[in-house]
């Protein structure tokens, strides 16, 4: 244990936090565009490439919980930290996916990761007010974190492992849907017991305010079943983004190629 404890220490270098489209936003988000680029040219075998991306992504959230329940020389485990956020939820995923052989289950974790998935991975890497600490290891983390989420989604995308349709977001819907439940069922239930007053997973517990971005406005303003469908179909309309910029790049693309 003590040795674990001094690599923690050594490990929590501090930095000044970084800004918004400060020098190391911008230069992650360089990279993120590298990889993609690199991979979807390289076209790599996608569940290789899935266990490959969701186990550094583990790696560094294993590194994130130890970090942030160890300071001062005492371990005290942060809750509000527990990895089963909806940006969470795509590590997992992906790592599942990986293995799974059965086709049904194969289109809906890809629908996920592809759709809300890359939404919520791209979200963060474009304004990552919150994320942003005062220690370099849990910045390259989160960074590292959102933005496999974008790389994962697009390589899924631009490579055709999922379909450009509908379909695909039906797919994912599932997938969110589950985890909406697990979340909402831990939040009610930890409440309930009085465990840590209740934890947030999703940051929709039906007992304490919503502190996401637009959704913490609408939260007073709405029955609980009302907010839940409309965080459930707002994320969901997301979805259908990407899908309809890449479908719509695609066509583009083909259609100047046959110009020529």
């Amino acid at each position: 244990m003590k040795i674990l404890e001094s690599i923690i220490s050594f490990l929590q270098f501090r930095m000044q936090r970084p800004t918004i489209y400060g020098w190391f936003h911008i230069l992650c988000i360089v990279c993120v565009i590298g990889v993609t680029i690199f991979l979807v040219l390289k076209k790599y075998d996608v569940k290789k490439t899935l266990l490959v991306l969701s186990t550094i992504m583990l790696l560094f959230e294993v590194y994130k919980q130890l970090s942030f329940s160890f300071n001062d020389g005492k371990w005290e485990y942060q809750w509000y930290a527990f990895p089963f956020q909806f940006c969470s939820v795509p590590m997992y995923i992906a790592f599942i996916a990986s293995f799974v052989k059965n086709s049904k289950i194969e289109k809906c974790l890809y629908g996920f990761l592809a759709t809300y998935g890359l939404v919520a991975g791209i979200g963060v890497m474009a304004y990552p007010v919150t994320v942003f600490i005062e220690e370099i290891l849990i910045n390259i983390q989160t960074m590292v974190h959102h933005g496999f989420m974008v790389v994962i989604g697009l390589v899924l995308l631009i490579n055709g492992h999922v379909k450009l349709n509908y379909q695909t977001i039906i797919n994912g819907f599932w997938v969110f849907l589950i985890a909406v439940c697990i979340a909402v069922s831990v939040n009610t239930v930890t409440y309930l017991i009085d465990f840590e007053g209740g934890l947030e997973l999703f940051f929709i517990s039906p007992f304490h305010a919503s502190s996401l971005p637009v959704f913490s406005t609408l939260y007073p303003l709405m029955p609980y079943p009302i907010f839940l469908v409309l965080y459930l179909l707002v994320f969901t309309i997301g979805g259908f983004i990407p899908i309809g910029v890449v479908y719509a790049i695609k066509k583009l693309t083909k259609k100047s190629v046959g110009d020529n």
